[in-house]
């Protein structure tokens, strides 16, 4: 029973993400609530990626939640989305047929993956998602069937009601790839990470998208009246960091 214990003490749970919306995370601080984040900008579509919780789920059996999960993996049902886009002056939307394989189109945007693990010791808010009242609603429920078909095993999910520090984090993983991503640990980049935060916390700080030249992050800042750090995932740039 001890060991036991021990384990699930030290049990890390993962939220995955990318280098699409890390910058917003680290300014943000916190791993937000579906649906709660900022829209992020993709540098070559250059227009805004709404993630549409709605259309996912009415949001209305059970409250809008973080998710994570105990696989390092990339969660398929991360890379099986589709795509709407909307023209600003009718509102007229259309869906983008992605060809043969949708994976491809999904990577593109989604750029560098990354996973952010959590210790569940440290975050007692992280509940298992079979154990929360949303795993048995009919949403729960599709959701579950769905993420089944797309190879994922949804009882290995987790669940938080509230936002979760990224203080909290303890491991980093990312992938140097944005086409056959593979996550690879970067120890390193966790210091970077809770570096940034903490910035964002004490002062006005502009968290650069990894994507963005330095000269365009320079003016950005300067337009902005902050002072600005690169979220790249290889490099982070401050004062007195070399």
């Amino acid at each position: 029973m001890g060991e036991a214990r021990r384990r699930k003490a030290e049990a890390v749970v993962y939220h995955h993400t990318s280098s699409l919306r890390t910058n917003l995370m680290w300014m943000s601080g916190v791993v937000e609530l579906e649906g709660r984040g900022k829209p992020a900008m993709h540098p070559h579509l250059k227009k805004p990626i709404i993630q549409e919780t709605r259309i996912r789920r009415a949001m209305r059996d059970f409250p809008a939640v973080a998710w994570f999960t105990s696989e390092i993996s990339i969660p398929n049902c991360l890379r099986e989305v589709q795509f709407t886009f909307i023209k600003p002056e009718t509102g007229q939307c259309w869906r983008y047929e992605h060809g043969e394989d949708p994976r491809k189109f999904a990577d593109a945007v989604a750029l560098q993956r990354a996973a952010i693990g959590f210790r569940l010791a440290d975050c007692p808010g992280i509940v298992p998602w079979p154990s929360y009242y949303g795993y048995g609603t009919a949403e729960g429920r599709e959701l579950n069937e769905t993420a089944r078909e797309a190879g994922d095993d949804p009882d290995r999910w987790f669940v938080s009601e509230e936002p979760v520090d990224l203080l909290r984090s303890v491991v980093v993983y990312i992938s140097p790839t944005i086409f056959e991503p593979k996550l690879e640990r970067q120890d390193w980049y966790l210091r970077h990470v809770h570096n940034m935060v903490r910035a964002c916390r004490e002062k006005s700080v502009y968290i650069a998208p990894s994507w963005m030249k330095e000269e365009s992050v320079r003016v950005a800042a300067a337009q902005a009246g902050v002072k600005c750090l690169s979220g790249d995932c290889l490099t982070w740039r401050g004062e007195g960091d070399e």
